[in-house]
C-alpha cells in the first residue's frame, strides 16, 4: 500500500533544535496534593465525583519540560489552527480537544451562552501579595460568595486557574471564574477542559521556527496533557521504570493504559524517550467504550 505523503515539517529531520531547550509552562502539578490537604474526606469525595477526578489523581506525576520541548519541535505544520501534530517513533501523532478529553477526564463541549454571564471588575490573584483591583474587594467577594478562607472555593478555583487554565506566572482568576463559585453545581460541570485546551493549543501552535530555537518557550493551559497523550500512545518510553513493562504490554486497552499512568508516580527519562522514538514503538491506540480515538498512522 504506498504510504500518505505526510506535511512539511517545522524542522527537517536531523536539524531539529537541540541542547536543553525547555517549555516554559505555568501549571503546577505539586498544587494538586496541597489541595487535597486543604480539604475535608466529605468535600475530597465530593470533588473525586466531578470531571476533575482525574487530574486529582495526578500529583504523583512530574512533568518534562525537556520532553515537551522534544516533541513540540517535532511537529507537523498543518492548517488547522486547534489541532497539533508531531512525529514521534516515526509515525505522526495528532493532539486535537479529543485527545485532551481523553486523558484528562474534563468537559471539552461548547459552554452554554448562559454559563458565560458576569463581567464584574474583580481579580484574585493565586500568587503574590499585590491587591485585587475593581469595584469590589477581594476580601468582600469570597465571603458575599461563600466565605472567605472557605477551603472548597480556594481548591476548586486552584485546580482551575492554577494547574488547567494558568496564563502567566502569577495568575490572576478571572471575574467571572470567581463569580460562577457562587454555584457551585454549574461551576463543577462548565467545560473547563475545552478552555485549558484552547489555551495550550493556540500558545503551541507555531507562528515562527523561531519559537522553539529558543531555550525556553512559554505555553499557557494544562500542557502535561501532550505528555501523557504522547504516552498514552508510546507507553515503551516508561519501560525503564517500575512496572513499565507491564504498561507497554500490546494487549492491554488504552483505558488501561491511562488507568496505569493516571495512578502511577509518573516521570519521563528523556534520554530513553529519545532511544524509544529512534527505534519506531508505537501502537495504535482507541477507547473502547466511546468514539474518541488518539490517532496515527498505519
Amino acid at each position: 500500500m504506498e504510504e500518505l505523503e505526510l506535511p512539511s515539517r517545522l524542522f527537517e529531520t536531523g536539524f531539529e533544535p537541540v541542547g536543553r531547550k525547555r517549555v516554559n509552562s505555568y501549571f503546577n502539578l505539586r498544587w494538586i496534593d496541597l489541595i487535597k490537604l486543604a480539604l475535608d474526606k466529605d468535600d475530597l469525595e465530593m470533588l473525586q465525583g466531578t470531571q476533575f477526578a482525574t487530574v486529582l489523581r495526578m500529583g504523583g506525576h512530574t512533568f518534562s519540560v525537556m520532553f515537551a520541548h522534544y516533541f513540540l519541535s517535532r511537529q507537523l505544520v498543518t492548517e488547522k489552527e486547534l489541532e497539533l501534530w508531531w512525529m514521534f517513533a516515526g509515525k505522526p501523532l495528532r493532539y486535537a480537544i479529543e485527545d485532551f478529553a481523553l486523558v484528562t477526564g474534563l468537559n471539552c463541549e461548547e459552554p452554554s451562552a448562559s454559563s458565560m454571564h458576569g463581567k464584574e471588575k474583580v481579580v484574585v490573584r493565586v500568587k503574590g501579595n499585590a491587591r485585587g483591583k475593581g469595584t469590589t474587594s477581594n476580601s468582600s467577594i469570597w465571603e458575599d460568595l461563600f466565605g472567605f478562607g472557605d477551603a472548597v472555593a480556594f481548591s476548586i478555583a486552584g485546580s482551575c486557574w492554577g494547574i488547567l487554565c494558568p496564563m502567566c506566572g502569577s495568575t490572576k482568576i478571572r471575574p467571572e471564574v470567581v463569580n460562577k463559585l457562587a454555584n457551585l453545581d454549574e461551576f463543577l460541570i462548565y467545560p473547563w477542559g475545552r478552555e485549558s485546551f484552547l489555551l495550550t493549543v493556540k500558545s503551541a501552535k507555531p507562528r515562527s521556527p523561531l519559537q522553539y530555537v529558543q531555550d525556553t518557550i512559554a505555553i499557557q493551559g494544562f500542557v502535561h496533557a501532550m505528555v501523557l497523550v504522547t504516552l498514552t500512545a508510546c507507553p515503551a518510553i516508561l519501560v525503564k521504570a517500575e512496572d513499565g513493562a507491564s504498561i507497554a504490554d500490546d494487549n492491554r486497552r488504552s483505558e488501561e493504559i491511562l488507568e496505569s499512568l493516571v495512578s502511577r508516580k509518573l516521570a519521563v527519562n528523556v534520554p530513553w524517550a529519545k532511544t524509544v522514538d529512534q527505534k519506531g514503538q508505537v501502537r495504535l491506540l482507541f477507547r473502547s467504550s466511546s468514539r474518541i480515538k488518539i490517532y496515527f498512522a498505519e
